[in-house]
């Protein structure tokens, strides 16, 4: 069965529009959820954006991916397992030297309704 969502995603990825991409991406995923090589490529579409647009917010986007695909254990590859491993590391990295910058995040949806 052939994931068009996952298509468009890839597409949009290659021709850099990030909002297509991270869309289709995450339509693909809902579609595929046990797909872990979809969300390596969302977490791809996340920082190629944050480092595009400049914008910490989706950094934190792609490490929510990165924790999500380490706690639903998916089965990986051994190419996704590394490209996997690089990719967490690094992405933690950067919402780390974000932080250092001066970033704040957002708050998480429990402090929201807590508010």
């Amino acid at each position: 069965m052939t994931n068009a969502w996952l298509d468009e995603g890839l597409r949009a990825l290659e021709e850099g529009d990030w909002s297509e991409a991270i869309n289709g991406l995450r339509w693909a995923s809902d579609a595929e959820p046990k797909a872990a090589g979809i969300l390596l490529a969302l977490i791809d579409a996340y920082e190629r954006a944050a480092a595009a647009q400049g914008d910490p917010d989706l950094l934190l986007q792609a490490w929510n991916v990165c924790r999500a695909l380490r706690d639903r254990n998916l089965p990986m590859s051994d190419e996704e397992r590394a490209h996997f491993r690089v990719a967490f590391v690094r992405v933690r990295d950067a919402v780390i030297a974000a932080r250092a910058g001066g970033w704040t995040p957002p708050p998480s949806k429990e402090e929201v309704h807590r508010a």
